[in-house]
């Protein structure tokens, strides 16, 4: 069994409630979509190979190192394709109308796209992945990643919809933020302040205060604290629109 096939295996068990999760994971949340966000963002701390190797010692099984570290991303389209052979994707709906302009994504289902990118963004390199696909616009493949990822095929055009207009979903606090915010990074990219920018992006929680104290659309705002970013911004998904965004991937507007 690869690595990959286990930690999808041990994810549907602590899921569904037959496995206890490991050592370092605590759920509190009892629904089925909380639960599993909840377990995305654990094992994010921790990352897959690590998350793999305790599970597998709960059984008494011990992964030999060299399996561990080579852990590839990457490889998670062919290794997927390989388990799901013979498995039908769903039919594809009749394209709309030119005329017609798309809908928001629902509300109740944007917690699936959640998950999704709190798996994606596990590894740096299946974040890369995600945005060649992205570039490529390859569909199928995106579907394939989604299923690894969420457990669900999710459509790549919604997917984009949905994070492309998050503010339609949040409230004023957030959408202020997110409007300064990338109002912030977009300059710094535009000065040429690339690692800045790559600091604030990652919640460096010293650089953010630093730079609040001198950034001309922070200095005279008091609520835009440290926990104001994370709670608004951080949380939120907006790092990843914007990376997406400055890697030349285009958001639909609704």
């Amino acid at each position: 069994m690869t690595l990959l096939e286990r930690y999808l295996n041990y994810l549907s068990q602590i899921c569904e409630g037959s496995r206890t999760p490991p050592e370092g994971i605590s759920l509190t949340k009892t629904g089925d979509m909380e639960k599993a966000i909840e377990l995305q963002q654990q094992i994010a701390g921790l990352g897959i190979p690590e998350f793999v190797k305790r599970c597998a010692a709960q059984d008494g099984e011990e992964i030999p190192a060299q399996e561990l570290e080579s852990f590839d991303a990457s490889q998670m389209l062919s290794a997927l394709t390989q388990m799901d052979a013979g498995e039908a994707l769903p039919a594809q709906e009749a394209p709309a109308e030119e005329e017609a302009q798309p809908e928001p994504v629902k509300t109740e289902i944007r917690d699936i796209y959640e998950v999704f990118l709190d798996s994606v963004c596990l590894e740096d390199n299946l974040l890369s992945y995600l945005i060649d696909i992205l570039k490529r616009g390859a569909k199928d493949e995106f579907q394939t990643l989604s299923h690894a990822a969420a457990r669900t095929l999710l459509d790549m055009d919604e997917f984009l919809l949905w994070l492309g207009n998050k503010e339609a979903f949040a409230g004023p606090d957030e959408r202020a933020c997110a409007a300064i915010m990338d109002g912030c990074l977009n300059r710094l990219m535009q000065e040429g302040q690339r690692e800045l920018a790559a600091a604030l992006l990652s919640g460096d929680e010293t650089t953010f205060k630093l730079f609040r104290t001198q950034a001309p659309e922070l200095v005279h705002l008091p609520d835009a604290t440290y926990e104001w970013y994370c709670r608004h911004y951080l949380d939120r998904y907006y790092p990843v629109r914007f990376i997406l965004h400055h890697q030349g991937i285009e958001f639909p507007r609704a």
